[in-house]
């Protein structure tokens, strides 16, 4: 019983262990791809199909490609060939004897209850003068009515007791002999004709409205309709067998064959549309409703877009790894792909030349690389070409204009330079279509509105890009050029906030914003999001801005503090300002910054201050380091780099250009020694130019100033330095023998007077 559950659980395992791979993942992703593509470049791609709905108006002409059968017509006409057909009858040899015999069973049975009371008073004697003829004659008449009221209901005929009592009693011998007459003669007229199940109650009808135009008693007129309608019977029966031969004969005849010949019009625009020309239209394949699938037409189109795939794929593994190797890259890149073929499914039907490809090249432009654009703005193109037919217009315009577009919006830092672009990019598009229409010796007005058609795509496809942009980068956490300017716009909330409630840390912010930018634009990398990451990476100090030096207008809380309480403070202002920036829906990008900006840097100042305490050696360096992780990209490296300088050259006494030199080198030596630029991609050369960049910053801002007295403090085995400045005090700490240690303002406190 074990083992069922046992083997369950390792399945269990390897398919997690499948569907987790992240290998498999990008494989996944690229076979989603290339089906839904498929799906959709058949569909449109497929012999144009005419959306018609049952009763509208056509807005199409449509011709037969071959000679096809109206079905729908063919099958009306042999049914109604069928149903034109007379049944075949045969006689009820037996109907006209049993109405006979009931006619006249129900006549000898008023006759007999008549006679019956003559004979009953003959046998007592009693005549007209008798003095009880009148009490004996009622007696007779009452059993006579009982007699004919029970012969009557073996032949079903309902006679109230008042008509039996008038026939027994009321009705002259003469009326009598003229009603039997009467009714033998209408009963007997009306057997000779042919009495079916269909017609009896007309034929009824037929006898009774006979009895009302006779001269008889109104009395016996009603006896007589309600005693034919219960004898009357059909004569004729349909000969199942002989009909259905009979109809199957004529529904069988090749006349009642609708043929529409090949050309022929099947239905003209403006008419209505009927259910039989719609299924012909549905049998020729030809309704966008309903398909069948064509086998090779489908193999060509899926072959094709392997073949294209492939070579994409090739062409990112030596151009474009890095977004090869991102599962997050992969999912934007196919959902682009897959929208614009949606478009170009949809927008195929109106004109081939009002298709956004460029849609496509701009957003894989802005949010993902340049030479990615270029190269499936081209893919791109050949798959769309299957479904225009291989337009000349759309796949000039498309090779052309998008290539235009990938490097025009590939510069645009700003939403405006977006849509000069888009202007820019209509322009190429009329230029494109005019020479082609030239080519081709099109028509002026041809020419024109397709010119229309294509400036206006152009325009359209740059609103639509601007427009979805913001979705694009919030729901992939992708940082554009556009979203970094934004961001750094001091009405930003966050920065705002900065500036009123932590002044301090808001100016520090953007001189390492300056700095982190020129030097990661001197090594490469985004620059702008670089700036934009520094003016972010201290947004935690909002929680606590006292706590933090460049803040402190009085007293400095640390003083009532321990060294490992002060320490998780300071530390804490990494994690306060994810949160903070996760909450004002900061992207990813610069979230990791604020995280990384001080990686697993040791907080020397609270450090050396618990090692001077009662515990004094037993005190660990890991529990006053920052949580990390150390910096993951070159960006949060420069960040850390440039706000360690920026405090530790702020603090320095004499602000000459070669201590400034001295000092900034001597901290990028020293995040190096500790380790922290282990995770990101920085060169050595790299760490060259950063100095050098981080000088140009310097080299304007600090002017030659008086220099200090000093005062120095021996602490147990470490040198404080104590440098009295006007405006503000700061220590800087020198351990004997490992040289000169200086922390940014964070993770420094002053030692106050």
């Amino acid at each position: 019983m074990v083992f069922p559950k046992v083997k369950e659980k390792t399945f269990r395992k390897r398919v997690k262990k499948v569907f987790g791979n992240e290998k498999f993942q990008r494989c996944l992703i690229g076979i989603i791809t290339v089906l839904v593509s498929f799906a959709i470049v058949f569909t449109a791609a497929s012999p144009t199909k005419y959306k018609l709905v049952l009763g509208d108006k056509s807005p199409y002409d449509i011709t037969a490609p071959r000679d096809i059968e109206n079905k729908m017509i063919t099958e009306q006409n042999r049914n109604a060939a069928s149903d034109a057909v007379t049944p075949e009858m045969k006689i009820i040899g037996t109907a006209s004897i049993d109405v006979i015999n009931n006619e006249d069973d129900f006549m000898n049975a008023v006759e007999t209850a008549r006679n019956d009371i003559s004979k009953s008073m003959q046998e007592q004697g009693i005549t007209r003068n008798s003095r009880n003829y009148k009490s004996v004659l009622a007696l007779e008449q009452g059993i006579a009515a009982n007699q004919l009221t029970e012969n009557v209901k073996t032949i079903n005929v309902p006679l109230s007791s008042d008509q039996i009592k008038y026939l027994v009693s009321k009705a002259t011998d003469d009326e009598i002999t003229e009603f039997k007459k009467v009714t033998n003669e209408l009963v007997s007229e009306v057997m000779k004709e042919d009495i079916t199940e269909e017609n009896l109650a007309s034929k009824v009808d037929k006898v009774q409205s006979e009895f009302q135009s006779t001269n008889l008693d109104q009395d016996l007129k009603n006896i007589g309709s309600m005693l034919s309608k219960a004898i009357l019977k059909p004569n004729r029966t349909i000969d199942s067998e002989a009909t259905e031969l009979k109809r199957q004969k004529a529904y069988d005849d090749k006349m009642n064959i609708e043929m529409i010949p090949k050309d022929a019009r099947i239905i003209s625009v403006g008419e209505t549309v009927t259910a039989d020309k719609l299924a012909v239209i549905r049998e020729l394949n030809l309704l966008e409703t309903s398909s069948r699938i064509d086998v090779g037409f489908g193999a060509g189109i899926l072959v094709i877009i392997l073949l294209l795939t492939i070579v994409l794929v090739i062409y990112m593994d030596n151009f474009c790894k890095t977004i090869l190797k991102r599962r997050k890259d992969l999912i934007l890149l196919s959902l682009i792909i897959i929208t614009t073929l949606l478009l170009a499914w949809g927008l195929n039907s109106y004109s081939p030349l009002a298709i956004p490809i460029f849609i496509a090249a701009m957003l894989i432009s802005i949010l993902l690389d340049v030479k990615l654009a270029a190269a499936v703005n081209v893919a791109l193109t050949i798959t769309i070409s299957l479904i225009t037919k291989g337009n000349l217009n759309f796949i000039s315009m498309a090779v052309i204009g998008g290539t235009f577009s990938v490097f025009l919006v590939s510069r645009a830092n700003q939403r405006s330079k977006l849509s000069a672009a888009g202007l820019f990019i209509a322009v190429i598009n009329a230029i494109v279509i005019l020479c082609i229409g030239g080519v081709d010796k099109s028509s002026f007005s041809t020419i024109a509105g397709n010119c229309l058609i294509v400036f206006l795509n152009g325009i359209a496809s740059m609103v639509i890009t601007i427009g979805t942009l913001p979705f694009w980068e919030s729901g992939f956490n992708i940082i554009t050029p556009m979203k970094l300017l934004e961001l750094a716009n001091p009405n930003q909330p966050l920065v705002k906030r900065l500036l009123l409630e932590a002044p301090g840390t808001y100016h520090h912010s953007l001189m390492v914003g300056n700095m982190a930018e020129v030097a990661t634009e001197a090594i490469g990398g985004n620059s702008l999001l670089a700036r934009v990451g520094a003016y972010f990476h201290d947004i935690g100090k909002l929680k606590r801005p006292n706590f933090f030096k460049e803040n402190q207008l009085s007293e400095n809380p640390h003083d009532r503090m321990t060294a490992n309480l002060s320490t998780l403070v300071i530390t804490s202002h990494t994690h306060d300002g994810v949160e903070l920036a996760e909450k004002y829906k900061i992207p990813l990008a610069i979230r990791e910054i604020i995280q990384q900006h001080h990686g697993t840097t040791l907080v020397a100042y609270f450090y050396h201050k618990a090692r001077k305490g009662e515990k004094g050696e037993t005190v660990k360096p890991e529990n006053f380091r920052y949580e990390g992780p150390k910096p993951l990209s070159n960006e949060a490296a420069v960040v850390m780099l440039a706000d360690s300088v920026e405090a530790a050259v702020r603090a320095l006494p004499d602000k000459t250009e070669g201590k400034i030199e001295g000092l900034v080198r001597k901290i990028i030596k020293d995040k190096l020694d500790d380790g922290q630029l282990d995770c990101c991609e920085l060169t050595l050369k790299d760490l060259n130019v950063i100095a050098q960049s981080f000088m140009k910053v310097f080299s304007g801002l600090f002017h030659e100033r008086e220099e200090y007295p000093e005062e120095k403090i021996k602490m147990q085995d470490m040198e404080i330095i104590k440098i009295v400045d006007p405006l503000e005090e700061t220590a800087e700490y020198k351990q004997p023998g490992n040289g000169e240690n200086t922390e940014d303002s964070e993770s420094i406190t002053s030692v106050r007077r």
